[in-house]
């Protein structure tokens, strides 16, 4: 696992939050974890806000006209092959929400990462205890079949990340140019 700071330019970072921040960005409203796997969860804090920016399934491709605002976090991250990138904003909560382990994809080979675009006291756990805490412009870089939970913020409007699921090029490790 790899974790920086300061990921993005600070410009590039500042526009990319101000963007997804500003009242007419579109969000959808859906279900963190679907409704049979969330028997856990009370079904108000089963809720997040989403902007798909990028999906690949099978042949098919789905492309975002707000893609541009992410593109230079891709083209730092440098994918062979990009399957999902998406926006998720979750709602402040009177107390911390873990929304369940689980893998963004099953793809072999796969790897993730999470862009925190909000400092708050959310964070990210892995399995094995490990807690990454959300920070502006964190960026975490993990192997996808590694299972991890979001957890809510308690201090601040919401918690905003960007996650992008991706096949590494050949040879990059942990190294991001």
């Amino acid at each position: 696992m790899l974790v920086l700071d300061d990921f993005l330019e600070r410009t590039a970072f500042l526009m990319l939050r101000s963007a997804v921040e500003a009242p007419g960005f579109r969000w959808q409203s859906e279900h963190v974890l679907s409704p049979g796997s969330a028997e856990l969860l009370a079904a108000a804090d089963n809720r997040q806000d989403v902007h798909g920016m990028y999906l690949r399934r099978g042949h098919g491709e789905y492309l975002s006209d707000h893609f541009g605002l992410v593109r230079p976090v891709v083209e730092r991250l440098q994918p062979a092959e990009l399957i999902k990138v998406k926006l998720n904003r979750t709602p402040r909560r009177e107390r911390h929400v873990e929304y369940g382990l689980h893998v963004d994809t099953r793809r072999a080979g796969a790897t993730t990462a999470i862009l925190y675009l909000n400092s708050n006291n959310g964070y990210t756990l892995f399995e094995d205890g490990e807690r990454v805490v959300s920070v502006a412009n964190r960026i975490v870089v993990f192997d996808a079949a590694r299972r991890h939970t979001g957890a809510s913020c308690t201090d601040a409007d919401y918690r905003l990340v960007l996650n992008v699921n991706l096949i590494r090029r050949p040879g990059a490790g942990d190294a991001i140019t």
